[in-house]
């Protein structure tokens, strides 16, 4: 009965149902720790509360039961493209990504990241842009942003228009021309869309302190 009761529930909402069979299988050869219901199984998902929830491009952008808040969301990257990415992470709350190619033995660590509160990215691409910013022109190691400056390349990144960010952090729209101005000085760009590398670099570092404090308390 513990061992039932200490089980992880993770919903495989995936649209190809051949990849979620696979993924099933794949976890129930690896771990017995782990209750796996697949969407397509609708008697199965009727009062099923997962702890985890495994997606695609496509099902992610489908609205999800207000059951299913609480979960982690990790989206299966099927092949999306760089532009794909970025946005995907920057409009939807995910904890994870995890390409459909990773080895067995990774598959595994990146669960087990993400159970412990960190996110987890297995996208070259994605690395490439968090690491290998001086690709973009864009540098973090020399420049030094201020929380202000911060939260606006953030907000730039979500699509949100100057009116838009100033009534969010109650600063006018002018100042927040003047700080998008600075900020791209200090980047080095000259377009919004060129913040993006910065911003998920920023948020990245946002969530690796968080969790840096937690596990300190």
């Amino acid at each position: 009965m513990d061992s039932q009761i200490q089980r992880t529930n993770v919903l495989l909402n995936l649209s190809s149902r051949l990849l979620c069979e696979g993924m099933r299988l794949l976890m129930e050869q690896g771990s017995t720790n782990y209750r796996l219901v697949i969407v397509h199984d609708t008697d199965e998902v009727v009062g099923f509360t997962p702890h985890k929830i495994l997606v695609d491009a496509a099902t992610l952008e489908q609205s999800f039961s207000v059951l299913w808040n609480d979960a982690k969301v990790i989206l299966i990257d099927t092949g999306l493209t760089e532009d794909e990415m970025i946005r995907l992470l920057f409009h939807y709350r995910l904890d994870g990504v995890i390409s459909v190619d990773t080895s067995v033995e990774l598959f595994w660590k990146a669960l087990e990241t993400i159970r412990s509160g960190q996110v987890w990215l297995d996208h070259g691409k994605i690395k490439a842009i968090l690491y290998n910013l001086s690709s973009e022109g864009i540098s973090t190691a020399q420049v030094s942003y201020s929380k202000r400056e911060r939260d606006i390349v953030l907000l730039v990144a979500e699509g949100q228009t100057n009116r838009e960010i100033a009534s969010q952090l109650n600063i006018s729209e002018q100042t927040t021309k003047t700080h998008i101005s600075r900020i791209f000085s200090k980047a080095g760009v000259t377009s919004r869309t060129q913040l993006a590398p910065l911003a998920l670099r920023f948020k990245m570092e946002t969530s690796v302190n968080r969790h840096a404090k937690m596990t300190h308390l």
